[in-house]
């Protein structure tokens, strides 16, 4: 969703970055933590939604700096101190150019490439500005397993406790980079190629099968054995469709708008369905 610019929000972007030009600028409002402000192909502004999210900006800022010197894949760094107005903060950003890959399908080749460069990023000196593992819902307690098991129809409940039950073994797995909500709006692509990866907010050292799982949710999950590096990773990112799908359920049975949950239970019931065989037909 977009919307032109207000007053204030031009004004913030002539205080940060006053050598580039704002006319007309426009704002995206799409993302969980921040709106961005876009005008020119030089800088944008990354404002807070949330006095949360604005302590967290440094950490985020200074991940994204050290991520840029590691990858080769263009990341945006920041332009601009923080400035914080009433609660708020904001700090320009490098512009990244293109825009996201059209969904359900994609070169297996160039995924596969970046699931590897992912897993070469050296953790050392990144540790204490990663995210933790499961940081944007929260780890599976038993009463959040209770809540979103007790919402599910009879047929999907099996499915998904075998699902749950490989939580453990999946902890176990030796970590990586992960980038937390990797492909869609994250990715910017210009002719076929990556020009940019985005929002690394979530980033965590985890397990790297969940890169496999995050792209192949975008770009086909038909995909998955050829984005992977090997068998065992591609094992392990079918579990973790599954347990994205159940993570969509629990934050649906959160809210109190009235959510379609017989809609949702439509689309993820085959994702646990086949999270749930994988699971079975061999243990991690």
């Amino acid at each position: 969703m977009t919307r032109p610019a207000t007053t204030a929000e031009l004004s913030l972007a002539e205080q940060l970055c006053p050598q580039f030009s704002w006319e007309n600028a426009h704002v995206e409002e799409g993302g969980q933590f921040h709106t961005v402000l876009i005008a020119n192909d030089q800088a944008v502004i990354r404002m807070a939604r949330t006095e949360a999210a604005s302590a967290q900006m440094p950490r985020i800022l200074k991940l994204h700096e050290l991520l840029a010197q590691q990858l080769d894949y263009p990341i945006p760094t920041a332009l601009s101190p923080v400035v914080t107005r009433g609660t708020l903060s904001s700090v320009a950003m490098t512009f990244l150019p293109g825009a996201a890959h059209p969904p359900h399908h994609g070169d297996a080749k160039i995924l596969r490439q970046l699931v590897a460069d992912l897993a070469a990023v050296d953790l050392a000196g990144l540790s204490e500005y990663l995210s933790e593992p499961f940081a944007f819902r929260g780890p599976w307690t038993e009463q959040r397993v209770a809540e979103s098991y007790n919402a599910l129809p009879e047929e999907l409940r099996q499915p998904s406790l075998a699902i749950w039950n490989q939580l453990e073994a999946l902890e176990q797995v030796p970590p990586s980079l992960v980038h937390g909500d990797l492909a869609g709006h994250n990715m910017h692509w210009i002719d076929g190629k990556i020009s940019g990866i985005l929002d690394w907010d979530l980033a965590a050292a985890w397990d790297p099968a969940l890169n496999t799982a995050y792209l192949s949710l975008w770009h086909g999950q038909d995909l998955i054995e050829q984005i992977a590096p090997d068998a065992e990773q591609a094992h392990r990112a079918q579990i973790w469709l599954g347990l994205m799908s159940l993570e969509r359920l629990s934050d649906t049975v959160s809210r109190t708008d009235n959510p379609k949950l017989g809609k949702l239970l439509r689309k993820i019931g085959p994702r646990i369905i086949n999270a749930a065989k994988a699971a079975d037909s061999r243990g991690l």
